[in-house]
């Protein structure tokens, strides 16, 4: 399936959302007793891709191996973010009754999907586990799973933004240590900044973004829905203090941006390059950041700024089990996700990954306990948890989430006002909203 542009995607959503809210009803066919010559088959659709990607396909081989009577195909469909490819590819699946057996679903998407129907309640299944379930997870680890009283997904990667700096630069410019709040970050990326030449190391590097954007909005008292979920409201001062100041400082050159689908890997790989003092971030990313910065400089992570609040968004994705799947399917389904998600797992993939456990169990594990006092970055993600923010479950966040990277990167690389550039985005979400 080929890439659909926004409008497409916007469509696509829409289209499911008026085709009943559902999936027809497939007929159940006899179930067969799996053996370990003809086990029973689970399709999964995951969306991360590269290192990641390669993390997924060798715990998903662990699984297969240890259980013989079921086997795990796992298909990568594309990005699972910003409406991106395994998003789009689930929609079309969904409408042509033939979605896979388990998916990724980024966080911020569960409305959308909870709302075409297609999904299977999983309440009874966490009820009778003794692996999953709110008295097991971390913290907020569950901020996204529930949808008016219905529990559809699982946390299965998750992750928080967070700032990344290069401590080296910042010893250099006498910071003793990173900033707090959003003002102080401001002041710390002009004393970080250095032009000579050629040769510029801005201080600091926003994402334009909506992820951060969240973050940005709460932390200085503003909302993004009213409480309906019938309009916006991000466009009201409080909402766009912190991304004016940001804007402000790449057009005085003391940050800079990257614009485009690329522009959070070019960011990455001049953060790696010494090219930039601090950017923002995803927690799931610290196994990469480790690996790239190796020993060219010393660094660290920091919690995202307040002003005055501390408040952060959930980010990851959540596992979830389609109504489509036979019984048979579905309980082969529910046994890999709670494999997945049980204590050994969620430690091994975060260690690698950089992605938050799971389990509270996690916590207590000497062997984690000792990972974190090696990758004393991995701490900033954990203490951020108390800080998530529910996102408006609404389901059409995802077009409104669109509008605002659309006015961010409009704000960011020309003339247009971030005030100016909101109140367009709200204006389109309020259509939306009102079915216009």
């Amino acid at each position: 399936m080929t890439k659909l542009t926004k409008a497409g995607t916007l469509a696509l959503i829409s289209s499911v959302l008026l085709a009943g809210c559902g999936t027809a009803a497939a007929s159940t066919p006899q179930p067969v007793k799996a053996t370990a010559e003809h086990p029973t088959t689970v399709v999964f659709w995951y969306g991360l891709g590269g290192t990641l990607g390669q993390n997924v396909q060798t715990l998903v081989s662990q699984f297969n191996r240890t259980h013989p009577l079921i086997h795990v195909e796992a298909d990568y469909e594309g990005s699972y973010s910003d409406s991106g490819p395994l998003q789009q590819k689930l929609l079309a699946a969904i409408v042509a009754h033939h979605p896979p057996d388990v998916a990724q679903i980024e966080v911020h998407s569960m409305p959308v999907f909870a709302a075409t129907g297609a999904l299977a309640p999983l309440n009874a299944d966490l009820s009778a586990s003794t692996i999953d379930g709110p008295s097991h997870y971390l913290p907020g680890m569950a901020v996204t799973t529930t949808i008016d009283h219905t529990t559809y997904g699982v946390p299965f990667n998750r992750s928080v933004p967070i700032i990344v700096y290069n401590a080296s630069l910042f010893k250099q410019a006498g910071i003793a240590s990173p900033p707090t709040t959003w003002p102080q970050l401001v002041a710390d990326a002009k004393l970080l900044t250095r032009h000579n030449g050629s040769k510029t190391v801005y201080g600091f590097a926003p994402l334009a973004n909506w992820w951060p954007w969240e973050s940005q909005v709460w932390s200085a008292g503003g909302h993004i829905m009213n409480s309906q979920r019938t309009q916006a409201s991000f466009d009201t001062p409080a909402g766009e203090r912190v991304t004016a100041e940001l804007a402000s400082l790449i057009h005085a050159g003391d940050a800079e941006a990257f614009p485009g689908a690329e522009g959070w890997d070019n960011t990455m790989t001049a953060f790696y390059q010494g090219k930039i003092a601090m950017m923002e971030d995803s927690s799931g990313d610290l196994g990469y950041d480790s690996q790239q910065i190796g020993n060219r400089f010393a660094w660290g992570a920091a919690m995202m700024p307040k002003d005055p609040h501390e408040v952060v968004p959930p980010g990851g994705a959540d596992a979830v089990i389609f109504k489509q799947s036979s019984p048979q399917v579905a309980s082969a389904a529910w046994t890999f996700i709670q494999w997945w998600t049980a204590p050994a797992q969620t430690m091994a993939w975060s260690e690698t990954t950089g992605y938050l456990p799971v389990q509270r169990a996690v916590l207590t594990n000497p062997a984690y306990e000792k990972f974190l006092s090696a990758h004393p970055q991995n701490k900033v993600a954990l203490a951020e948890l108390a800080y998530q923010k529910q996102p408006p479950q609404s389901a059409h966040y995802l077009a409104l989430l669109q509008y605002v990277q659309d006015a961010m990167q409009s704000a960011f690389f020309t003339n247009t006002s971030v005030s100016a550039a909101m109140k367009t985005a709200a204006q389109q979400t309020d259509s939306t909203l009102s079915g216009q």
